[in-house]
């Protein structure tokens, strides 16, 4: 056995790979992408496959084919990528699985690259899924390992959950030799890997003895630990366990810390005998109080009075990352004679903060909109401009409007129906196109909307690392595949007005197509290709 300094991403990836993974699908987004770019950095097409598929859900569907066929397949999403892929969620959950089958979940509290700054976890308990949580690089690499043969075991897909900090950090692991776990083989029973109005409930009534199975398993897990002793007890979930480690040091006079590793389902009755043991506590975790509201109701239900803090009672912030500062000053106010093993300042924040790429540096669409924008008043225009996430990061202040990824189309249609005062514009990257916009696309020319699309075709998932389109001729390990071309889909789904503007192009022939383009009384679609610098 070997030792190599891993970040977060790699040891995921490390440990997939000593799980002997056969099959990884995601849709790039951070931080989840690093996991995949570390699979693709340590394997061949022989190994693994590893795919960057269209979208979320894809990417899941295609790990559930893989499971449902005995392999073990890892999906990687982020955060707005897990809100994709919820559909399939809500009846693999009732199926279960054959191959092991688990899904690392990036979320970014913080929203450092994301559109909003929200907390994933609560899917778990919406889908009755369990969900995992390391705290450091080195059990990052062996929670991975237990994933995968706790979904075997239990039959059960499996949440692993890292946060865009975590994916940075740092340390020494101890790593196993890559084995190929045996393929088991597929099963075929009647209705076994189906859900239809038949079933469904009987199938959700044994989802809940599974999930009373997995409590106990919970209860039973040496992840799930506590350090110190004393009347003050810190129930310290995930990663914030390992922020509050900096924190306190090696030891505190009067505390104790229930480290979880497993939020859903909780450990009851370890939480409840911890808590049982002080005179308060104190829960640390970022983002929403997920596991202080399932405490609380714990608590209230087995008629346990201890004072329970967090960030209900604003002891610790209820959104964005949580910091070093912020569980000191919370500690502070919840230990008396509390001396921190580090001091740290509210102003030295940003040594916390997760290090940004910024790939959009030499970004060339502002340009390009500009030009939109300064034909359109020639023409008398003034529209509203609909935005996609990703390439249109640069040109936010220019939006009316932004949502979800393959959401412009749509919503620009729902301005004209509802018969807006100005034209209505959608604006989307390449990715965005293949990812979900084409059936909005679709329902547009169905509809007969009167919509300008413009496309913003930078080659492909830019802001995430420059992961290939369908329409780059190139797969996920930079080998030759199908071009798929963004002009072909549309004219296949029915849209009669299209014009394509190349990187060679100059700024006169882009404003001779929106001249023409911005009149267009049905439908039509400008694909604008400029390369990022």
């Amino acid at each position: 056995m070997n030792t190599q300094t891993l970040n977060g991403d790699f040891a995921f990836a490390h440990g997939a790979l000593e799980a002997g993974v056969r099959v990884v699908s995601s849709y790039p987004g951070s931080p989840s992408s690093g996991t995949v770019k570390a699979v693709l950095d340590l394997t061949d097409k022989d190994d693994v496959h590893v795919e960057w598929s269209t979208n979320e859900k894809v990417a899941f569907e295609v790990g559930i084919g893989a499971s449902l066929a005995g392999r073990r397949s890892l999906v990687c999403v982020k955060s707005v990528g897990m809100n994709v892929l919820v559909d399939p969620l809500m009846t693999i959950n009732l199926c279960g699985v054959n191959g092991g089958l688990v899904i690392l979940l990036g979320d970014d509290p913080g929203a450092y690259g994301s559109q909003n700054d929200q907390d994933t976890r609560s899917i778990a308990l919406y889908s009755e899924l369990p969900l995992l949580e390391p705290s450091t690089p080195s059990e990052a690499k062996s929670l991975m390992v237990e994933a995968f043969e706790f979904s075997e075991r239990f039959g059960t897909a499996v949440i692993v959950r890292l946060t865009r900090s975590f994916s940075q950090q740092e340390e020494v692991v101890e790593l196993a030799g890559r084995r190929k776990a045996p393929a088991l083989g597929l099963k075929r029973e009647p209705y076994r890997w189906l859900t239809f109005p038949g079933n469904a409930v009987e199938m959700h009534a044994r989802l809940h003895d599974k999930t009373a199975t997995l409590k106990s398993w919970a209860d039973e897990s040496s992840r799930n630990r506590v350090t110190g002793a004393g009347r003050r007890g810190i129930i310290a979930a995930g990663f914030s366990a390992a922020k509050l480690r900096d924190v306190i040091g090696d030891s505190q006079p009067n505390l104790q810390v229930l480290e979880l590793v497993t939020l859903f389902p909780l450990p009851e009755n370890r939480i409840a005998e911890f808590v049982r043991s002080c005179e308060e506590v104190l829960v640390v975790e970022e983002n929403t109080p997920f596991v202080e509201l399932q405490t609380r109701a714990l608590l209230q239900s087995t008629e346990i009075s201890v004072p329970l803090h967090g960030k209900r009672d604003g002891y610790l912030p209820a959104q964005g990352e949580l910091f070093r500062w912020q569980i000191q000053n919370a500690l502070q106010q919840f230990l008396p004679d509390f001396t921190p093993a580090h001091s740290y300042l509210a102003e030295n924040e940003s040594d916390e903060r997760p290090v940004r790429h910024d790939h959009c540096a030499g970004c060339p669409f502002p340009e390009v909109i500009d030009i939109l924008q300064r034909v359109a008043g020639e023409l008398g225009q003034d529209p509203l401009l609909v935005g996609d996430p990703g390439c249109l990061v640069k040109a936010a202040d220019r939006l009316y409007t932004k949502h979800a990824i393959g959401s412009a189309i749509a919503v620009a249609q729902g301005l004209v129906h509802a018969e807006a005062p100005e034209r209505a514009i959608a604006l989307l990257g390449d990715s965005a196109f293949y990812h979900t916009s084409i059936p909005a696309l679709l329902n547009a020319v169905i509809q007969r909307t009167p919509i300008l699309m413009v496309i913003l075709d930078n080659s492909g998932a830019v802001t995430t690392g420059s992961q290939p389109t369908p329409q780059n001729g190139r797969d996920s390990r930079g080998e030759s595949s199908p071009v798929v071309r963004i002009e072909d889909v549309a004219r296949a789904c029915g849209v009669r007005k299209i014009r394509s503007v190349s990187q060679e192009d100059g700024n006169e022939i882009l404003e001779e197509v929106f001249r023409e383009a911005l009149v267009w009384d049905e439908p039509g679609l400008v694909v604008v290709e400029r390369l990022c610098d």
